[in-house]
């Protein structure tokens, strides 16, 4: 992912997410250390994408989305599949994340890929009918595991 992508990926945030993040927090993110990734089709479509943050020995994933046209067609998966072999090149301990508590099929996702529940942060999302609690979930990596 660089600059230029960004425009999509706040475009999708807004059509995506109860909180999306805006234009400027991508940039300021993509200016971070962490991992952006893009996926792109054959014919260099965008549609999808990951942004994840270093923190010491963890990785947090930040923002993960699929375009409608591509949803449950195993973007997200690919995505996830290539933070975590991203994640194997480096000295990274876990992966964590925090997803809706009603979205079923991103924790169907994330628990057929070895996320395990950890706590719930009650309140987390705000939405216009009111607040949504987050499942914080993580999966340790080992090196020597397959991703």
């Amino acid at each position: 992912m660089d600059a230029q992508d960004l425009p999509w990926v706040a475009h999708w945030e807004r059509i995506l997410q109860p909180q999306p993040w805006n234009l400027a927090q991508l940039q300021e993110e993509l200016q971070q250390t962490g991992w952006c990734c893009i996926a792109h089709t054959q014919h260099t479509q965008a549609i999808g994408y990951a942004i994840a943050r270093r923190l010491y020995d963890e990785l947090h994933l930040l923002a993960l989305g699929t375009c409608h046209n591509w949803q449950r067609q195993g973007v997200a998966r690919q995505l996830l599949h290539g933070l975590l072999q991203h994640a194997r090149n480096t000295p990274t301990a876990s992966l964590l994340l925090e997803v809706r508590a009603s979205n079923r099929p991103a924790l169907t996702l994330y628990q057929d890929m070895g996320f395990q529940f950890l706590y719930t942060r009650k309140s987390y999302y705000t939405l216009p009918s009111g607040s949504e609690d987050a499942f914080v979930l993580q999966r340790e990596l080992s090196h020597a595991t397959p991703v």
